[in-house]
């Protein structure tokens, strides 16, 4: 299984807040706040209380904390191989927008020398021309 890295869990959660108004959305992010909520917990030397968990604010609007997080819940992930698989759990169920599981992204980068026209997508309908 390949670790999980602060920028890719940064991603999924920002994926995951995009989908919110959802229903998958709202089961991602509350999945998420439980598996946040795990690594405070243990670092406050608690468990889960009795009854219904308490929220966890999640900092996404916010690119640093986000990342912060993101970085402990990695670390967590290295010194916990369960918190890491159920880490990596969420990623696979969750790291994808909405929708976009087969997406195709296409991408010029690097040194590349365009010397003529390119056309990047996907499921083309239609004819296309370059007048």
């Amino acid at each position: 299984m390949d670790p999980v890295t602060a920028g890719a869990l940064v991603t999924a959660v920002n994926a995951a807040v995009s989908g919110a108004g959802g229903e998958a959305g709202r089961r991602a992010l509350e999945s998420f706040g439980t598996l946040v909520r795990r690594v405070l917990r243990r670092g406050e030397g608690e468990g889960e209380p009795a009854g219904e968990p308490e929220p966890v604010a999640i900092p996404y609007d916010d690119g640093e904390r986000l990342r912060q997080l993101a970085d402990l819940l990695v670390e967590r992930a290295r010194q916990d191989p369960e918190f890491g698989r159920d880490l990596a759990s969420w990623m696979r169920e969750h790291g994808n927008p909405a929708g976009e599981a087969d997406a195709v992204h296409n991408t010029i980068a690097g040194n590349a020398r365009i010397t003529g026209s390119v056309i990047q997508g996907r499921d083309f309908h239609g004819p296309i021309s370059f007048g």
